[in-house]
C-alpha cells in the first residue's frame, strides 16, 4: 500500500463532527481491506464561501463542501470532477430527484448531494403566535406587534429576498454553454406576477412588527418568530424551548390572491477537485471514494442526529425517526413549492436588496 493524501474543506461549526466522519472513512477503508494509509488534513472554508476563498485550486482542497448555487461557477473554474461509472450509479440510485437537480451541470453529475435542507420557514414562539396565525404573514406580523414583539424576516439579501419574488409564479430560467458560460436567460420578475410579489413585500417591510435580519432570536431582540435559516435550527429551538414551533411559509395575498410566500431551497454538495489531483490517478480515485462515503446513508443519518438536517440519501429520509422530526415534515410540504437553488443569474442575489431599498426610499419620500 501507500500514502495517499487529501485535503478536505469544510465548515468550520461542522468541523468535530466532520474529522469524526473522516475516521469512519479510514476504518472503512481498512475494513474493505484497502492497503492504503490516508492522511487527510481539514481546511476550514464554508460551503458558501468556498468558491471565493480558494483563490488557486491546484493548491486548493481534493474534496470540499460548497452550496448548490455555487455550481456554475466551481464548474467554470475546472475545479469539479465528472462524477461517472458506478460513483453516477450511486448518485442515480440512493439519493433523491432533488439531490440529483441540485448536481447537476449541462446534464451531467458533477457533485455528491449530501443534505437537501438549505433552506428558511417560519420558525416562531407559539406562546406568542399561535398555529393558526402562523398561516398566514399578516397573521405572524400582527400577533407579535399585539404582544410587543418583532418578526425576523431578511428580505434585504437575496436568498430571502429573490425568494420571495417568486410567490406569485414569477422566474427564471437559463441555459449554459458547453464551457459552463451563461448562454441564455430567460426571465418575467418585471410582468404582473413580479408585480404582485412586489407588493407583497411592500406590505411586509410596512409592518411595524417587521424587522430585516436572519439572525438567531435573543432574550434583547425580542423577535416572537423568524423566517430562520435551517442551519440555525438548534440555535432556535434552545432559545424558544417548549415554546418552540415550525411551519411552511405563510401565505400573503395581493389582489384577492393567497399564495405562500416563496423560499430557496438548496442542497450542499461535495465536490473532487481534478486540478489537486493532477495525473495521480489513485489521490483523484481517493477523493472520489471519500465524497461517496461522505453522502451514503451513515452520515446522512450521522449528520441528522447532530444538527437536524434532513437527508437527501433514500433510506435515510425514509427513516422513522428522520420523518417524525418537525422540521423534516415542514420541509417536505415545503418542498414542494420551493424553488431549487441552482445556478442564478448575474446581479440576481444583489436585486433584492435594490429592490427594498427603493421600497424604503419610496416610503420616506412619501
Amino acid at each position: 500500500g501507500k500514502l495517499i493524501e487529501l485535503v478536505y474543506s469544510g465548515s468550520p461549526v461542522d468541523e468535530e463532527m466532520n474529522k469524526q466522519l473522516i475516521e469512519d472513512f479510514k476504518a472503512a477503508r481498512k475494513e474493505a481491506g484497502d492497503p492504503n494509509t490516508y492522511e487527510i488534513t481539514y481546511e476550514q472554508h464554508g460551503p458558501d464561501k468556498v468558491d471565493s476563498e480558494v483563490i488557486d485550486w491546484g493548491v486548493g482542497p481534493d474534496v470540499y463542501e460548497f452550496t448548490s448555487d455555487k455550481l456554475a461557477i466551481l464548474y467554470s473554474k475546472g475545479a469539479l470532477a465528472k462524477v461517472s461509472g458506478q460513483y453516477k450509479k450511486f448518485i442515480d440510485e440512493e439519493l433523491n430527484y432533488f439531490g440529483q437537480v441540485c448536481a447537476t451541470f449541462n446534464d451531467t453529475y458533477y457533485a455528491y448531494p449530501y443534505t437537501g435542507d438549505n433552506t428558511y420557514y417560519l420558525q416562531y414562539d407559539s406562546s406568542v403566535i399561535s398555529a393558526e396565525q402562523a398561516k398566514s404573514m399578516k397573521g405572524v406580523l400582527d400577533a407579535a406587534h399585539a404582544a410587543g414583539m418583532k418578526v425576523g424576516y431578511n428580505l434585504g439579501e437575496g436568498f430571502w429576498g429573490a425568494g420571495a419574488m417568486f410567490t406569485f409564479g414569477a422566474d427564471f430560467d437559463i441555459t449554459f454553454t458547453e464551457d459552463g458560460n451563461i448562454a441564455s436567460v430567460a426571465a418575467d420578475f418585471n410582468s404582473e406576477k413580479g408585480l404582485k410579489a412586489a407588493k407583497a413585500i411592500l406590505e411586509i417591510i410596512n409592518h411595524p412588527a417587521f424587522v430585516n435580519t436572519a439572525d438567531v432570536p435573543t432574550a434583547s431582540t425580542e423577535l416572537a418568530a423568524t423566517i430562520g435559516g435551517t442551519w440555525n435550527i438548534p440555535a432556535i429551538k434552545q432559545f424558544y424551548g417548549e415554546n418552540y414551533a415550525c411551519a411552511v411559509m405563510p401565505t400573503v395575498t395581493v389582489d384577492g390572491e393567497t399564495k405562500n410566500l416563496g423560499a430557496f431551497l438548496g442542497g450542499k454538495l461535495l465536490g473532487v477537485n481534478p486540478q489537486r489531483a493532477a495525473g495521480d490517478s489513485d489521490r483523484l480515485l481517493a477523493a472520489h471514494e471519500l465524497a461517496k462515503f461522505l453522502s451514503d446513508y451513515d452520515c446522512q443519518m450521522k449528520r441528522f442526529k447532530a444538527n437536524n438536517v434532513a437527508p437527501c440519501n433514500l433510506d435515510a429520509a425514509a427513516e422513522e425517526e428522520v420523518l417524525a422530526n418537525a422540521n423534516v415534515q415542514v420541509l417536505i410540504a415545503h418542498a414542494q413549492y420551493a424553488h431549487a437553488q441552482t445556478a442564478v443569474p448575474a446581479n440576481y442575489w444583489s436585486a433584492p436588496a435594490t429592490l427594498v431599498a427603493a421600497i424604503k426610499e419610496n416610503l420616506a419620500s412619501e
